[in-house]
């Protein structure tokens, strides 16, 4: 492909890392605080990454366009401090756009149409507090009154618990993620490969040409955005790759984990932002 590029990875666990990630993965680099809560350091960055990302960020606009895409809110998002700044910003596993920081209202209509065919969030969320009084989840939230997730711990919250709650949300057209201490609850219609659907025919119609999608994730939140794009990336020692190696061919796992993956990664989309850059344009 010749066009331009467009760019949507995750965050937590691809290109950042809490300092108990850090440790848990290893692929440690030297990196610096992207992100700090009440005090408390949330989030680092290699600084391989930050300079690549920076100059990702230099590149021309219809060249390369990279999108954060990430399941958390666009308050814990905004959160973090990114080396450039992005026209598009992909929130609540897809839920929200944001273009240069203001909702995309037309795409914020589009979602509320395609989850009128699922059950409301405060009926699924009305389960999660029922549990909570159960003692069987810890604490329950709901995010931009788009989806829930609970914090559980998981030496009392297993595949059984997983199974039980799937087994009372499929009949609500939701779905149910169980990651470490947290379990996500998601409408079937709330996916972040709906709203890089969205930013990738706005780019289209800017650029004449749909872009190259390269796309980057760890979970099995991310499945539909790798599923989707032209190129992908996944970190080792991340949750998908624990699963075996990545299910789609053209989904790359990458050698190390932890920061190093994320240096990996950056560096393959500057490689390959260079070999767009220098091929003839029409």
């Amino acid at each position: 492909m010749t066009g331009p590029v467009l760019v949507t990875t995750d965050l937590d666990r691809t290109l950042i890392f809490s300092p108990r990630a850090t440790e848990v993965l290893g692929g440690g680099l030297p990196r610096s605080v992207v992100e700090v809560h009440e005090g408390r350091v949330i989030s680092e960055m290699a600084d391989v990454v930050r300079s690549g990302l920076a100059e990702l960020g230099r590149m021309p606009a219809d060249a390369v366009t990279v999108v954060p895409t990430t399941t958390r809110t666009v308050r814990q998002l905004q959160r973090i401090e990114l080396p450039f700044t992005p026209r598009f910003l992909i929130a609540a596993s897809g839920g929200v756009v944001l273009e240069h920081g203001r909702v995309d209202e037309d795409w914020a209509r589009a979602t509320a149409a395609r989850l009128a065919g699922c059950a409301p969030v405060a009926e699924v969320r009305a389960v999660l507090d029922d549990l909570v009084a159960d003692e069987v989840v810890l604490r329950a939230h709901t995010a931009e009154d788009l989806f829930c997730y609970a914090i559980v711990d998981p030496a009392r919250f297993g595949v059984e618990e997983v199974e039980r709650l799937t087994a009372r949300l499929l009949p609500r057209s939701w779905r149910v993620a169980h990651q470490g201490t947290k379990v996500y609850l998601l409408p079937d219609a709330l996916h972040k490969a709906y709203a890089i659907g969205h930013v990738r025919e706005r780019l289209a119609g800017e650029l004449g040409t749909a872009p190259e999608l390269l796309a980057a994730g760890d979970t099995w939140l991310d499945a539909e955005m790798l599923e989707l794009a032209d190129r992908g990336w996944v970190p080792a020692g991340s949750e998908i790759s624990r699963s075996g190696p990545p299910p789609w061919p053209h989904v790359i796992l990458t050698a190390t984990p932890g920061h190093s993956a994320a240096a990996e990664i950056v560096g393959a989309w500057l490689e390959h932002a260079a070999e767009v850059g220098e091929r003839p344009r029409r």
